[in-house]
């Protein structure tokens, strides 16, 4: 797992929803490379769905499961159940630790989601 970012020049376009990077592509390994801010605005639907078929079926299972944990325990949180203060502040605990989760399991997919390793 990548432990800092390191430093870059990003920026917003102020007037546009066109992100941009000062940095050229990086020319690190697959595995180190981070994605610019330009790849992660402009990555969209039609990139998951490709991202997805690029994995394993392993791969696809772990991070599925984990999709549908966060989806169920999270998704739970917004609807009135009728639970209690400690329950909805443990769910949403949970919640947290999930999304920790899933961030820290598909990290080291990145170049798969990518496509940096067919690249």
């Amino acid at each position: 797992m990548i432990q800092s970012l390191p430093q870059r020049h990003l920026l917003l376009h102020p007037q546009t929803t066109q992100c941009a990077s000062s940095l050229p592509r990086e020319t690190a390994s697959p595995d180190d490379r981070l994605p610019t801010f330009g790849e992660v605005c402009s990555f969209i639907e039609r990139d998951a769905a490709a991202a997805w078929d690029r994995l394993t079926p392993e791969q696809q299972r772990k991070i599925g499961a984990l999709a549908v944990e966060l989806a169920i325990v999270g998704g739970s949180t917004k609807f009135d159940l009728g639970w209690t203060l400690k329950q909805i502040d443990a769910a949403d605990v949970r919640t947290d630790d999930l999304l920790q989760s899933f961030y820290e399991q598909s990290e080291p997919l990145w170049a798969d989601f990518y496509g940096w390793r067919a690249q």
